[in-house]
């Protein structure tokens, strides 16, 4: 049973999207309940599925989402890609941090078992109906799951990508690709409608999306706009000891300081040579070289400078045009 348009009040219930006979794991409720730590009473799991599944801040800045990142279910690197690419897999229990990469690291949320559980789906993911609250609640909760698992089917396309997730620890060890692929594939054709809004883009970079909470996070101080969540000053801090922040930050402020003092030397010799009455050689070849010095220093900024530029700009009339289309 494949996934298809839904809307609120107009569709049946369709849950699970999978057959009884596709589950990949085959344990009671209780079972998995002692084996992700809580009691297996509805209230639970509620609360459970919601911290393995949704992305709160994302799903609260999704309208800025576009400016950093690009709005495609299909945006989404094989593991073996991330390989290519020398990402390393780290495991990653917070499922912000699912498809996020930063630098070398890529972070994936392993696979909880119990979505491969067809009893509980059946229980606790059923495929709500209605408008009212506690419905749209539900379906929240409906749309993450579907997201994520279609999020695992555009991870894993190749045997070889089944491989690295074992490895990794992404996936249950006695799960096999062939049977895998017939779990995973009514998820792959789930469509942007039906999983909600963080599913909606691929990967995402860490660095923009730091940038992109603090931007938000202070336009709405100065606004004064007030929101239910509480955004926090950096999407996840990388940089946990003093020594880390002054490594990342002593590079870039040693260069600004060692090229405004190259300008202020070199200025200080036009001006003294330009006051000199002796040596008329010496005058004009050090009048000569500190106006050079000071057109490589300004030649340096614009070449540093401008590419970060361009790339900024290239990608803002990217991201523009994919969202008019």
């Amino acid at each position: 049973m494949y996934c298809r348009a839904m809307a609120y009040g107009t569709a049946p219930p369709v849950s699970p999207p999978f057959q009884r006979s596709d589950q990949l794991n085959r344990e009671s409720s209780s079972d998995l309940a002692i084996r992700h730590g809580i009691r297996d009473v509805p209230t639970e799991w509620d609360d459970r599925i919601n911290s393995d599944l949704k992305a709160t801040i994302l799903d609260e800045i999704y309208p800025s989402l576009w400016l950093v990142g690009q709005r495609s279910p299909v945006h989404v690197d094989p593991l073996h890609k991330q390989v290519l690419k020398n990402r390393a897999i780290t495991i990653a229990e917070d499922p912000k941090l699912h498809l996020v990469w930063y630098y070398n690291t890529v972070y994936i949320k392993p696979l909880p078992v119990y979505l491969l559980n067809h009893a509980i789906w059946e229980a606790h993911l059923p495929e709500p109906v209605g408008e009212a609250p506690e419905h749209r609640s539900r379906y929240d909760k409906y749309r993450a799951a579907l997201g994520f698992l279609r999020s695992y089917g555009l991870l894993i396309r190749h045997e070889s990508d089944f491989i690295i997730a074992q490895r990794a620890n992404l996936l249950p060890k006695y799960v096999s690709f062939q049977r895998f692929q017939i779990f995973i594939q009514p998820f792959r054709s789930c469509s942007d409608d039906q999983v909600s809004l963080r599913y909606q883009y691929g990967q995402l970079r860490l660095t923009r999306l730091n940038w992109a909470v603090r931007i938000i996070k202070f336009y709405r101080i100065i606004s004064r706009k007030q929101t239910q969540e509480r955004l926090p000053w950096n999407y996840q801090e990388q940089l946990w000891q003093t020594s880390q922040h002054i490594q990342k930050y002593a590079t870039p402020l040693i260069f600004v300081f060692a090229v405004l003092s190259l300008i202020l030397s070199s200025m200080q010799v036009a001006f003294a040579a330009r006051e000199a009455t002796t040596w008329d050689a010496f005058v004009r070849v050090s009048w000569g070289f500190s106006i050079a010095i000071l057109v490589f220093a300004a030649t340096l900024g614009v070449l540093v400078i401008a590419p970060v530029l361009l790339v900024v700009i290239v990608h803002y009339r990217s991201a523009v045009r994919r969202r008019t289309q």
